[in-house]
Formats: structure tokens, sequence, C-alpha cells
């Protein structure tokens, strides 16, 4: 299960539409539906709306969807989080250019 299909299943379980969260996060109608990586910028306003979606569980499957009250701060990662998804946006963006220079 990749990052869309994630976020498809966080829109579902909160019935968003997909129109919704075009327009709420600024990006194209159909976006979720076309066969790209989703890229760090629209990954940052996913992560901004969408406080309490477990960013970790959003690009990684790791953990629970929602992130519970006690948890620590979404936005306050360990070092070793914050470096995994620093090497997770690279990858993304490495592909990107790939694709772009092909």
């Amino acid at each position: 299960m990749g990052i869309k299909d994630r976020l498809l299943l966080y829109l579902k379980s909160n019935n968003i539409s997909k129109n919704s969260f075009y327009k709420e996060v600024n990006v194209s109608n159909g976006y979720l539906d076309k066969q790209s990586a989703v890229n760090s910028d629209v990954l940052a306003r996913v992560i901004k709306k969408y406080n309490e979606l477990n960013y970790k569980w959003l690009l990684l499957g790791e953990g629970e969807m929602i992130e519970t009250p006690n948890q620590a701060d979404p936005f306050t990662p360990t070092c070793a989080e914050s470096c995994q998804l620093k090497d997770y946006i690279i990858q993304l963006q490495k592909e990107k250019i790939r694709s772009l220079e092909k």
C-alpha cells in the first residue's frame, strides 16, 4: 500500500471527498488517481492541513492512522524519524528528477 492508497483510506474514514481534498490541499482534480508519486510539497500541505493524521503511518505505513491525544506532538519527531523522513523525501525527489530526465 502506497502513500496515495493510505491517503484515500484516511479520506474515506473521515468522510472527506476527493474534491474537498483537492481544494483543501491545493492540488489538481484527479491528483489521487494519477500513477505519480506524491511530492514533498503536497506531503507538507497534507500534514499541515490534517494535523491529526499520523505522518509516519502516511509515509511508511507504521503505527496508527490517527495520532492519539496523549502521544507526543507529531511535529516533534525523534532524530531517527526525522532522518527517515528526510531520506524518504530525498528518494521521492530523486525519482521525480529521473522521470523528468527521461
